[in-house]
Protein backbone atom coordinates (compact mmCIF):
# COMPACT_ATOMS: atom_id res chain seq x y z
CA UNK A 1 0.00 0.00 0.00
CA UNK A 2 1.19 3.06 -1.24
CA UNK A 3 1.83 6.22 1.79
CA UNK A 4 -0.95 7.39 3.44
CA UNK A 5 -0.56 10.69 0.92
CA UNK A 6 -0.77 8.95 -1.99
CA UNK A 7 -3.77 6.92 -1.73
CA UNK A 8 -6.44 6.75 -3.93
CA UNK A 9 -9.87 5.45 -4.04
CA UNK A 10 -8.74 2.45 -6.51
CA UNK A 11 -6.24 1.23 -4.13
CA UNK A 12 -8.18 0.75 -1.67
CA UNK A 13 -10.62 -0.88 -3.80
CA UNK A 14 -8.36 -2.93 -4.80
CA UNK A 15 -7.10 -3.58 -1.88
CA UNK A 16 -10.77 -4.61 -0.09
CA UNK A 17 -10.54 -7.43 -2.94
CA UNK A 18 -12.43 -5.78 -6.10
CA UNK A 19 -11.16 -8.02 -8.93
CA UNK A 20 -8.41 -6.24 -11.27
CA UNK A 21 -7.62 -6.53 -14.54
CA UNK A 22 -10.28 -9.92 -16.47
CA UNK A 23 -8.65 -12.55 -18.55
CA UNK A 24 -8.01 -11.42 -21.79
CA UNK A 25 -10.72 -13.30 -23.98
CA UNK A 26 -9.25 -16.55 -25.75
CA UNK A 27 -10.13 -15.29 -28.81
CA UNK A 28 -9.20 -12.23 -29.97
CA UNK A 29 -11.30 -8.97 -30.84
CA UNK A 30 -11.34 -8.41 -34.88
CA UNK A 31 -13.49 -5.57 -35.35
CA UNK A 32 -14.18 -3.54 -38.52
CA UNK A 33 -10.60 -1.36 -38.70
CA UNK A 34 -10.76 2.02 -39.09
CA UNK A 35 -9.04 4.39 -41.56
CA UNK A 36 -5.64 5.26 -40.80
CA UNK A 37 -4.29 8.29 -39.83
CA UNK A 38 -3.22 10.98 -41.55
CA UNK A 39 -4.75 14.74 -43.82
CA UNK A 40 -5.36 15.33 -47.35
CA UNK A 41 -5.37 19.35 -46.45
CA UNK A 42 -8.30 21.58 -46.82
CA UNK A 43 -9.24 23.10 -49.70
CA UNK A 44 -11.69 21.88 -52.76
CA UNK A 45 -12.60 18.15 -52.69
CA UNK A 46 -9.80 16.39 -53.59
CA UNK A 47 -9.34 12.88 -55.41
CA UNK A 48 -10.68 10.01 -52.87
CA UNK A 49 -7.62 7.44 -51.73
CA UNK A 50 -7.68 4.13 -53.58
CA UNK A 51 -10.48 1.99 -52.12
CA UNK A 52 -12.10 4.89 -49.92
CA UNK A 53 -15.04 4.55 -50.96
CA UNK A 54 -15.35 0.80 -50.67
CA UNK A 55 -13.74 0.93 -47.31
CA UNK A 56 -15.95 3.34 -45.84
CA UNK A 57 -19.16 1.95 -47.28
CA UNK A 58 -17.62 -1.72 -45.18
CA UNK A 59 -17.41 0.57 -41.87
CA UNK A 60 -20.72 1.71 -42.31
CA UNK A 61 -22.73 -1.29 -42.81
CA UNK A 62 -20.36 -2.58 -39.31
CA UNK A 63 -21.37 0.07 -37.69
CA UNK A 64 -25.36 -0.87 -38.60
CA UNK A 65 -26.33 0.97 -41.74
CA UNK A 66 -28.29 -1.29 -44.31
CA UNK A 67 -26.04 -1.48 -47.60
CA UNK A 68 -27.90 1.41 -49.67
CA UNK A 69 -27.48 4.13 -47.18
CA UNK A 70 -23.95 3.40 -47.14
CA UNK A 71 -23.37 3.88 -50.27
CA UNK A 72 -25.04 7.13 -49.71
CA UNK A 73 -22.74 8.17 -47.54
CA UNK A 74 -20.08 7.39 -49.05
CA UNK A 75 -20.89 9.36 -52.41
CA UNK A 76 -21.79 12.03 -50.25
CA UNK A 77 -18.47 12.27 -48.38
CA UNK A 78 -16.40 12.18 -51.51
CA UNK A 79 -18.40 15.56 -52.44
CA UNK A 80 -16.55 17.03 -49.79
CA UNK A 81 -13.95 19.22 -49.65
CA UNK A 82 -10.53 17.17 -48.23
CA UNK A 83 -9.93 18.75 -44.58
CA UNK A 84 -14.20 17.66 -44.25
CA UNK A 85 -13.73 14.66 -45.72
CA UNK A 86 -10.65 13.53 -43.60
CA UNK A 87 -12.71 14.16 -40.63
CA UNK A 88 -15.30 12.18 -41.44
CA UNK A 89 -13.08 8.90 -42.17
CA UNK A 90 -10.67 9.56 -39.70
CA UNK A 91 -12.26 11.27 -37.06
CA UNK A 92 -9.36 10.84 -34.28
CA UNK A 93 -6.12 11.54 -36.54
CA UNK A 94 -5.70 15.67 -36.29
CA UNK A 95 -4.64 17.37 -39.61
CA UNK A 96 -1.68 17.59 -40.62
CA UNK A 97 0.58 19.74 -38.84
CA UNK A 98 -1.48 19.92 -35.58
CA UNK A 99 -2.48 17.66 -32.34
CA UNK A 100 -6.41 19.46 -32.24
CA UNK A 101 -9.25 16.93 -33.24
CA UNK A 102 -11.78 18.62 -35.14
CA UNK A 103 -14.76 18.62 -36.68
CA UNK A 104 -15.33 20.89 -39.12
CA UNK A 105 -14.23 24.60 -37.99
CA UNK A 106 -14.39 23.36 -33.86
CA UNK A 107 -12.49 21.77 -31.63
CA UNK A 108 -13.43 18.39 -30.15
CA UNK A 109 -14.16 19.87 -26.61
CA UNK A 110 -15.94 18.51 -23.73
CA UNK A 111 -18.65 21.14 -23.25
CA UNK A 112 -18.00 21.60 -19.61
CA UNK A 113 -16.35 19.75 -16.20
CA UNK A 114 -18.65 17.10 -16.41
CA UNK A 115 -18.47 16.05 -19.74
CA UNK A 116 -15.07 14.53 -20.49
CA UNK A 117 -16.63 10.89 -20.56
CA UNK A 118 -19.75 11.83 -22.59
CA UNK A 119 -16.92 13.33 -25.48
CA UNK A 120 -14.82 10.39 -25.16
CA UNK A 121 -17.77 8.39 -25.70
CA UNK A 122 -19.04 10.45 -29.09
CA UNK A 123 -15.78 10.76 -30.58
CA UNK A 124 -15.46 6.70 -30.32
CA UNK A 125 -19.16 6.37 -31.31
CA UNK A 126 -18.16 8.48 -34.43
CA UNK A 127 -14.68 6.53 -34.61
CA UNK A 128 -16.55 3.56 -35.61
CA UNK A 129 -19.79 5.10 -37.27
CA UNK A 130 -18.87 7.35 -39.85
CA UNK A 131 -23.10 8.45 -40.71
CA UNK A 132 -21.99 9.62 -36.59
CA UNK A 133 -19.20 11.24 -37.67
CA UNK A 134 -20.42 12.86 -41.37
CA UNK A 135 -23.56 14.15 -39.32
CA UNK A 136 -21.11 15.65 -36.27
CA UNK A 137 -18.60 17.60 -39.15
CA UNK A 138 -21.93 18.80 -41.52
CA UNK A 139 -25.23 18.11 -39.75
CA UNK A 140 -26.28 16.14 -42.05
CA UNK A 141 -28.40 12.69 -41.72
CA UNK A 142 -27.76 10.00 -43.79
CA UNK A 143 -31.30 8.87 -45.63
CA UNK A 144 -31.92 5.62 -44.28
CA UNK A 145 -30.37 5.27 -41.50
CA UNK A 146 -30.22 7.04 -37.86
CA UNK A 147 -27.05 5.96 -35.57
CA UNK A 148 -28.22 4.90 -32.06
CA UNK A 149 -26.54 7.97 -30.07
CA UNK A 150 -28.76 10.41 -32.41
CA UNK A 151 -32.15 9.11 -31.31
CA UNK A 152 -34.12 11.64 -29.83
CA UNK A 153 -30.70 14.25 -30.65
CA UNK A 154 -31.68 17.61 -32.37
CA UNK A 155 -30.09 18.84 -34.75
CA UNK A 156 -27.87 22.00 -33.29
CA UNK A 157 -26.09 25.11 -35.78
CA UNK A 158 -22.38 24.32 -36.19
CA UNK A 159 -20.21 21.55 -35.05
CA UNK A 160 -19.86 22.84 -31.67
CA UNK A 161 -23.35 22.95 -31.17
CA UNK A 162 -23.73 19.55 -32.48
CA UNK A 163 -21.17 17.75 -30.31
CA UNK A 164 -22.40 19.77 -27.50
CA UNK A 165 -26.18 18.06 -28.02
CA UNK A 166 -24.42 14.66 -28.12
CA UNK A 167 -22.30 15.00 -25.19
CA UNK A 168 -25.25 15.69 -23.13
CA UNK A 169 -27.62 12.89 -24.63
CA UNK A 170 -25.12 10.70 -24.13
CA UNK A 171 -24.26 11.79 -20.30
CA UNK A 172 -28.22 11.60 -19.77
CA UNK A 173 -28.11 7.71 -21.33
CA UNK A 174 -24.71 6.69 -19.77
CA UNK A 175 -25.72 7.74 -15.95
CA UNK A 176 -29.51 6.86 -16.25
CA UNK A 177 -29.89 3.57 -13.81
CA UNK A 178 -25.98 3.65 -12.74
CA UNK A 179 -26.86 3.70 -9.13
CA UNK A 180 -27.47 -0.14 -7.84
CA UNK A 181 -28.96 -0.32 -11.97
CA UNK A 182 -32.21 1.55 -10.27
CA UNK A 183 -31.44 5.28 -10.25
CA UNK A 184 -29.88 8.03 -12.22
CA UNK A 185 -25.90 8.72 -11.54
CA UNK A 186 -25.64 12.52 -10.29
CA UNK A 187 -24.97 14.91 -13.15
CA UNK A 188 -22.54 16.65 -11.14
CA UNK A 189 -20.18 13.85 -10.88
CA UNK A 190 -19.98 13.19 -14.60
CA UNK A 191 -19.74 10.05 -16.03
CA UNK A 192 -19.28 6.43 -13.92
CA UNK A 193 -16.75 3.74 -15.57
CA UNK A 194 -19.32 1.00 -15.54
CA UNK A 195 -22.15 3.15 -16.85
CA UNK A 196 -19.81 4.54 -19.66
CA UNK A 197 -19.37 1.03 -20.82
CA UNK A 198 -22.48 0.00 -20.97
CA UNK A 199 -23.25 3.29 -23.35
CA UNK A 200 -19.51 2.85 -25.31
CA UNK A 201 -19.85 2.12 -29.00
CA UNK A 202 -17.73 0.61 -31.28
CA UNK A 203 -18.11 -1.98 -34.44
CA UNK A 204 -17.32 -5.76 -33.46
CA UNK A 205 -17.03 -5.50 -29.76
CA UNK A 206 -18.13 -4.17 -26.05
CA UNK A 207 -16.46 -2.64 -23.50
CA UNK A 208 -16.18 -3.61 -19.54
CA UNK A 209 -15.35 -1.71 -17.06
CA UNK A 210 -12.29 -2.14 -14.98
CA UNK A 211 -10.38 -0.82 -12.04
CA UNK A 212 -7.01 0.06 -12.29
CA UNK A 213 -4.64 0.33 -9.37
CA UNK A 214 -1.13 2.05 -10.65
CA UNK A 215 0.26 1.56 -7.22
CA UNK A 216 0.73 -2.01 -8.37
CA UNK A 217 2.96 -1.28 -11.65
CA UNK A 218 2.22 -5.01 -13.20
CA UNK A 219 -1.39 -4.00 -13.43
CA UNK A 220 -1.51 -1.16 -14.95
CA UNK A 221 1.41 -2.92 -17.74
CA UNK A 222 -1.10 -5.65 -18.12
CA UNK A 223 -3.96 -2.74 -18.91
CA UNK A 224 -2.12 -1.44 -21.59
CA UNK A 225 -1.21 -4.67 -22.81
CA UNK A 226 -4.82 -5.15 -23.42
CA UNK A 227 -5.18 -1.72 -24.81
CA UNK A 228 -2.37 -1.92 -27.19
CA UNK A 229 -3.30 -4.82 -28.64
CA UNK A 230 -7.18 -3.78 -29.17
CA UNK A 231 -5.45 -0.67 -31.09
CA UNK A 232 -3.75 -2.75 -33.14
CA UNK A 233 -6.96 -4.19 -34.63
CA UNK A 234 -8.27 0.26 -34.67
CA UNK A 235 -10.20 0.02 -31.72
CA UNK A 236 -10.06 2.74 -29.23
CA UNK A 237 -9.66 2.78 -25.22
CA UNK A 238 -11.13 4.81 -22.84
CA UNK A 239 -8.99 5.52 -19.47
CA UNK A 240 -9.87 7.29 -16.44
CA UNK A 241 -7.73 9.12 -14.88
CA UNK A 242 -7.29 10.83 -10.89
CA UNK A 243 -4.79 12.25 -8.42
CA UNK A 244 -4.41 10.77 -4.71
CA UNK A 245 -4.96 12.12 -1.35
CA UNK A 246 -2.09 14.44 -1.67
CA UNK A 247 -4.33 17.04 -3.52
CA UNK A 248 -6.83 16.45 -1.05
CA UNK A 249 -9.77 13.79 -0.85
CA UNK A 250 -11.90 14.80 -4.13
CA UNK A 251 -8.75 14.61 -5.99
CA UNK A 252 -8.22 10.72 -5.19
CA UNK A 253 -10.95 9.31 -6.98
CA UNK A 254 -11.56 9.02 -10.85
CA UNK A 255 -11.77 12.52 -11.92
CA UNK A 256 -11.23 12.74 -16.01
CA UNK A 257 -11.72 10.20 -19.13
CA UNK A 258 -9.10 10.53 -22.04
CA UNK A 259 -9.32 8.17 -24.98
CA UNK A 260 -6.06 5.95 -26.32
CA UNK A 261 -6.47 6.46 -30.27
CA UNK A 262 -3.25 4.65 -31.20
CA UNK A 263 0.20 3.11 -30.76
CA UNK A 264 2.82 5.42 -31.01
CA UNK A 265 6.51 4.28 -31.01
CA UNK A 266 7.65 4.44 -27.44
CA UNK A 267 3.44 4.54 -26.22
CA UNK A 268 0.26 6.07 -27.43
CA UNK A 269 -1.35 8.48 -28.81
CA UNK A 270 -4.24 9.85 -26.20
CA UNK A 271 -7.36 12.37 -27.21
CA UNK A 272 -7.41 15.08 -23.97
CA UNK A 273 -11.21 16.44 -24.27
CA UNK A 274 -10.78 19.34 -22.24
CA UNK A 275 -8.30 20.50 -24.81
CA UNK A 276 -9.60 18.48 -27.39
CA UNK A 277 -5.35 17.95 -28.85
CA UNK A 278 -4.18 14.66 -28.93
CA UNK A 279 -0.69 14.06 -26.91
CA UNK A 280 1.84 11.33 -27.54
CA UNK A 281 2.16 10.13 -23.77
CA UNK A 282 5.47 7.23 -23.05
CA UNK A 283 3.96 3.90 -21.58
CA UNK A 284 6.49 4.44 -18.53
CA UNK A 285 4.52 7.05 -18.02
CA UNK A 286 0.99 5.59 -17.61
CA UNK A 287 2.91 2.89 -15.75
CA UNK A 288 4.53 4.62 -13.42
CA UNK A 289 3.29 8.13 -12.07
CA UNK A 290 5.54 11.08 -12.42
CA UNK A 291 2.88 13.66 -11.45
CA UNK A 292 0.47 15.53 -13.64
CA UNK A 293 0.60 15.33 -17.70
CA UNK A 294 -1.52 17.41 -20.10
CA UNK A 295 -2.96 14.16 -21.95
CA UNK A 296 -4.55 13.27 -18.61
CA UNK A 297 -6.46 16.36 -18.01
CA UNK A 298 -3.35 17.46 -15.83
CA UNK A 299 -3.90 14.75 -13.66
CA UNK A 300 -1.25 11.80 -12.47
CA UNK A 301 -2.50 8.34 -12.08
CA UNK A 302 -4.49 6.08 -13.95
CA UNK A 303 -7.57 4.95 -12.37
CA UNK A 304 -10.14 2.83 -14.46
CA UNK A 305 -10.13 1.66 -18.29
CA UNK A 306 -12.76 0.22 -20.33
CA UNK A 307 -11.67 -2.83 -21.64
CA UNK A 308 -12.92 -3.83 -25.27
CA UNK A 309 -14.38 -7.46 -25.57
CA UNK A 310 -15.97 -9.76 -28.32
CA UNK A 311 -19.47 -8.50 -28.45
Amino acid sequence: MPALRHLQLTTVLRTLGVRPVPPAPARAVVPARASGSGDAGAGEPAPARPGAHADLVARAVAAGAPRPAAARLAEAVAALPARERAQVERPLAPARGSDVLRLGTAAARQTDGTTCGSAVLAMLAAAGDPTLAYWLVTGRRVAGHEPDELRGVADAPGPAGRFGALQEALKRRSNARAVLGLLPWPAALGTPPWGAARVARFPGVAYRSVLVDDSRPSEVTRVLMRAGRALDRGVPVPLYTGGDLSGGPASAIPRHVVLLTARTAEGFAVYEPSSGRVHDVPSADLVVPHGPLDALGRWSHVAWALLPVRG
